[in-house]
């Protein structure tokens, strides 16, 4: 990883799209940094259209989607996506095609392991609000947070039940459906921009901190994390290319200003 100050200038003019993380990347301990939402909004004057890919729950996305100056959200680790409505068109919604409902019987069985299997382990708060994935609190009312080895346990509960599971910086967020961050991100991208994979991996800027980012660190060439990501850099295969030096909403207001100031520098 390199500091987000060795953004070439040629990297940012190729931006046309910019994709971040929430927890823990825009919000600091659970509260949106007033210095990230006025990094979006800089975004949004420069017009650059920001998606919102969170693990959170599909009512918390249209909630953002409401009142941040973002124009799409993906939601439940890219089970749900939510378009902004323009003129004459009404909110468009995309649905993974393999996902299944919450209530699928054997995202319950894992449940139910898991919080037997780890009893400090608690139902995340914003459940009531998931329609495809369940999630587990590990570190947003945990305290102290689950260890590596407790983690471990909850995730393994959800694999061996055949269901899908990965890591956020708070939650374990389980599933059952092929899909994940990066495979809703290229389709929302895709289907509603007209994006193409092959051609247009570097014209996406992503901003994630934790383990369910892999995929889109892996993915986009310029992927960057903020400084919190030190975390879970002894179990990341793939890592950004470009790390702030401040952590949590002011790292990505950090990253921001960088892509912006070189943005305009090579105009």
């Amino acid at each position: 990883m390199k500091p987000i100050q060795s953004l070439p200038a040629s990297a940012a003019r190729g931006v046309r799209w910019a994709l971040t993380d929430v927890d823990d990347t825009l919000t600091s301990g659970g509260i949106l940094a007033p210095e990230a939402y006025a990094a979006l909004a800089r975004l949004a004057a420069a017009g650059i259209p920001i998606v919102v890919v969170t693990g959170r729950s599909a009512g918390w996305a249209e909630a953002h989607l409401g009142e941040w100056p973002i124009e799409a959200a993906i939601a439940e680790n890219g089970a749900v996506a939510y378009r902004r409505p323009r003129r004459g068109v009404a909110r468009e919604t995309l649905v993974d095609p393999t996902v299944r409902a919450n209530t699928d019987p054997a995202l319950r069985r894992a449940l139910a392991r898991a919080l037997a299997a780890v009893p400090r382990a608690r139902e995340a708060e914003d459940n009531r609000l998931r329609l495809y994935d369940i999630a587990v609190d590990h570190a947003e009312r945990v305290d102290p947070p689950l260890s590596a080895e407790e983690l471990a346990r909850v995730i393994a509960c959800f694999s061996e039940e055949g269901c899908r599971a990965q890591a956020s910086s708070i939650h374990v967020n389980a599933w059952s459906g092929d899909f994940d961050k990066r495979r809703a991100a290229v389709r929302v991208l895709t289907e509603w921009w007209g994006y193409d994979d092959a051609r247009d991996r570097e014209a996406v800027l992503y901003v994630g901190d934790a383990l369910n980012d892999e995929g889109m660190f892996g993915h986009f060439p310029n992927a960057a994390a903020v400084a919190n990501v030190d975390r879970w850099l002894d179990r990341l295969s793939h890592r950004p290319a470009w790390v702030s030096s401040a952590r949590n909403g002011l790292g990505f207001a950090e990253i921001v200003d960088v892509f912006l100031a070189k943005r305009e520098s090579a105009t």
